[in-house]
Order: C-alpha cells, then structure tokens, then sequence
C-alpha cells in the first residue's frame, strides 16, 4: 500500500520546552495507525502538528510525497486533512445539522471519471451541493441518532452524541485523511465501544484514519499499525499484535 502521510524527524517546542523529540512515522492508504501514550507523551502535539495547529520547529510532514509542514489547517482540509477535536469542540447555539454543515465549508464540486468494460471513459459531474447532500445522507447513515436529533441544539447532546457529532461533522468535509484526537475521552465504557465500531466503519468505507487516545485496548483492538509514545519519543512501535507480545508495554498501558 502507497503511504498517504510521512513524518520525518518531527520537533516541536514550546517556548524551551521540546514537546516532540525527532519522531518519525508514517501511514499507508486505507489503513487506521494508531499513537498512544500517557498523558504528556507528547500525542496531542504530534496530530496538531501534523493539522497545522501547532507549528514544526524542525522535520517535514508529507502528503501524498508533497510538504506540508506547517500548512494552515484550512488548507490541509482542502488537501483532503481534517481532524475530529479533543474536547468536541460542538458549536453552541448550533443544531446538530448546522454543526455537520459547518464541517462542509472545504467541499468542492468533483469530476468522477468510470471506465466501462470497452475502455470507454464517461465523466460524472457533481456539484458541490450535490456532495454536501450525498454526505450527509451517509453520516445519518452511520450515525442514526444525528438524524433524529438533527434540529435539536446540539449542546443539548449527551457526550457520547456529542462526539458522535464532531466525527461526523469532520467526515462532511470527505477527508482523505481524518485525524482523531482522544475520541474516547470521557466516556462510558458501552459508548467507547460504540465509537470504536463506528470508526472501523468509517474505515471500511475507505477513509484512512490515525487516531490519538489514552485507551489502548480499545485502540489495538482496531490498530493496523501503532506507535507508542514516552516523552516526545517513539518507543515503540508495530502492529497491535507485536505489541501484545511485549510484556513491559502490556503491563504500562493495559494493566497485564
């Protein structure tokens, strides 16, 4: 599989305090790559550097083989680069659908191009009205109780709908790439779960996706791919099921 994301010897400072200490990673099309770490390993810093957020003292960050360090986060998201928040981040004195249209903004209209058994090439024009409907229609899909609550404020949500919510609010923007950060935080343990499923259909729906989060069972358990993190370095890393084997690791972060 081609890599949609190259990290290469990333450092971010705060002021003189280094965050991120060189770290390298990458992620392949069609896959979900997880980072994990305790609080402070320095995963927040990596997404938001990546989304442009926060900005790269050293390293380059590559798109499809383009740079894009440092890019600002609008234009990442007219890349195809959009990112679910920590904390939500719901818009008060917003619906539920005004926030999801809010996650629209960077859509632009498309030229599919399909090729019959003959070889012949026939073009498919769609506006950009057209996808914002179409992509609606397929977050309601997967989220049912976004539609039911579609005119409700979505303040009114509960955290697990809010959460909900700003995925599918992210997922209006149709990313190529959709950068998750700590979907999991603060919730139940049934609607982590729930979550967790979502973002694995999100996934086989073709959508690439690297997630930050604290928990990592949930995470291995859906991980093509992980990197493990301990004070802006890269401890680890390997699929979930290397990871497993390594009994110091399972001990940390899963209690075994």
């Amino acid at each position: 599989m081609a890599k949609i994301l190259e990290v290469k010897n990333l450092i971010v400072d705060y002021g003189v305090i280094r965050a991120i200490k060189g770290i390298n990673l990458n992620v392949e099309e069609g896959t979900i790559v997880a980072i994990l770490g305790a609080n402070g390993a320095g995963k927040t810093s990596t997404i938001r550097s990546i989304n442009g957020i926060v900005k790269a003292a050293e390293g380059d960050v590559l798109f499809k083989g383009d740079k894009i360090t440092n890019l600002e986060p609008y234009k990442l998201a007219a890349k195809g680069i959009i990112q679910s928040p920590e904390g939500r981040l719901i818009l008060r004195g917003l619906t539920v659908e005004e926030n999801l249209f809010v996650g629209a903004y960077s859509i632009k209209k498309e030229v599919i191009e399909t090729m019959d058994e003959q070889g012949n090439i026939t073009k498919t024009k769609r506006s950009a009205s057209q996808l914002k409907k179409e992509t609606l229609k397929e977050i309601y899909e997967l989220f049912p109780v976004l539609k039911e609550r579609r005119k409700q404020q979505a303040s009114t949500l509960s955290g697990g709908e809010q959460q909900m919510l700003a995925i599918g609010r992210a997922l209006m923007g149709r990313p190529k790439l959709l950068l998750l950060d700590e979907p999991s935080l603060g919730l139940a343990p049934l609607i982590v779960k729930e979550i967790f499923d979502k973002i694995q259909q999100i996934k086989a729906k073709g959508t690439t996706i690297l997630i930050v989060e604290q928990n990592a069972y949930q995470t291995l358990k859906i991980a093509d791919y992980v990197y493990v993190l301990e004070l802006g370095k890269v401890k680890s890393e390997g699929t979930s099921e290397e990871l497993l084997k390594d009994d110091q690791l399972v001990k940390a972060y899963l209690g075994g």
